[in-house]
């Protein structure tokens, strides 16, 4: 009895050990499915790189372009690698790159009535290299006009306006006004005033203040200035104010004040009855240590009555119809007595050349109680209109209401 139960025992262990083994593997089986299944991606496609491109502003094939319009050579998605611009003469036109290569701007103005073959070669970042070649031409204009400007430099009086003189009609002067530029110090402000087709001038409410610096660009190349005129060249020019020299002249005497003090005091005469100095403010315009005084300059023949042909001594121009500031030894016993001149100022000799030494370009000339009004255009007359009608001649002026 005892072996048969041995024996059932051992069967049912070995049952039970059979029975445990398959559930552990398939436990490990479950196991397995239930893991999530490794994957792999294929590696993405390189991205094409955007091929280079080379543009020039303003674009090739343009014509008429103005001759300051600055000119450039770019490269888009590269750098430039070679740019050469050459005139019809097969003169290079200098230029430079930027840092980053990608842009090439030209160094000088271009010439009018010009065509510029323009040649660019590039890399992109490939390193594909790209090329371009094509024209530019500039406008040609009907004729030119060249500017010329006083004071040209130096030193001058506070009374000295700008004169700008073209040697063609202007028929567009706003144009050509916003291309003046006068820059000062101390600043001051002023207004540009025509005179003529021709000239302009400019000028402050007041005499400029003593010991200025003012700077003028004219910058009218490659400006059409109207009906197909073009400005030849641009300006650029500095000049200095001195000290406030001013001489009031009355119906007697000369007297003359720097920096508002009175330095001198002269006797003069003025012109005769039939011969007024004008009444008005004038500005030296140049002086001569002899000079030819001559009445066929203004049509008085030197044979008719009235006319003469003086040699003079220490003479200051004040305008434009023969006013001086001249030495006249012959009518010294009229100075401060009577006025006996044909319009000029006539002082002594001694009184002549120490205004010659000490007065000079710019420097103003009062003249009160005498003949007619001086006229703005004769000489610098600029200070004989009202700052309203001064600033009324500018082409930028608001119209009139």
């Amino acid at each position: 009895m005892s072996g048969s139960r041995s024996s059932r025992a051992a069967a049912v262990l070995t049952a039970l050990l059979v029975l445990a083994l398959p559930g552990c593997r398939s436990g490990g089986a479950d196991h397995a499915r239930a893991a999530p299944a490794a994957t792999t991606s294929a590696p993405a496609p390189p991205v094409a790189a955007e091929p280079v491109v080379i543009s020039t502003d303003p674009p090739l094939d343009s014509v008429d372009v103005d001759p300051v319009t600055p000119l450039h050579v770019n490269a888009g998605h590269g750098e430039l690698t070679a740019v050469t611009v050459t005139d019809e003469d097969g003169v290079v036109l200098p230029g430079g790159l930027d840092p980053d290569g990608t842009t090439w701007t030209a160094a000088a103005d271009l010439a009018y009535d010009t065509t510029y073959a323009v040649a660019a070669t590039a890399v992109g970042a490939s390193g594909t290299p790209a090329e371009t070649t094509g024209t530019i031409s500039t406008v040609r204009p009907r004729t030119l006009t060249l500017p010329t400007v006083y004071p040209e430099g130096g030193s001058v009086g506070v009374g000295q306006p700008i004169s700008v003189t073209f040697d063609e009609d202007v028929t567009d002067r706003a144009a050509v006004e916003r291309q003046l530029r006068v820059t000062s110090t101390p600043a001051v402000a002023g207004s540009w005033s025509w005179l003529s087709d021709r000239t302009v001038h400019f000028r402050p409410e007041q005499y400029w203040p003593a010991r200025t610096h003012v700077a003028l660009d004219v910058d009218v190349y490659g400006l059409d200035v109207g009906d197909g005129v073009h400005g030849q060249q641009s300006e650029h020019v500095e000049f200095d104010v001195g000290p406030r020299k001013v001489a009031v002249v009355g119906a007697a005497e000369f007297q003359l004040y720097v920096d508002d003090q009175l330095v001198r005091t002269m006797p003069t005469s003025l012109g005769n009855r039939a011969n007024q100095t004008p009444t008005g403010t004038y500005v030296v315009m140049g002086q001569s240590r002899h000079y030819t005084m001559d009445s066929s300059t203004y049509g008085v023949a030197i044979d008719a009555p009235g006319g003469y042909r003086t040699d003079v001594e220490y003479a200051s121009r004040l305008s434009n119809s023969g006013i001086f500031v001249h030495a006249a030894p012959w009518s010294v016993g009229d100075q401060g007595r009577r006025n006996v001149s044909h319009g000029c100022l006539n002082v002594s000799t001694a009184d002549a050349g120490w205004f010659y030494e000490n007065f000079g370009r710019g420097d103003v000339v009062e003249v009160a109680a005498a003949g007619p009004a001086l006229q703005v255009w004769d000489g610098y007359g600029d200070w004989n209109e009202s700052w309203a009608d001064w600033q009324a001649g500018s082409a930028m002026a608001a119209p009139a209401a």
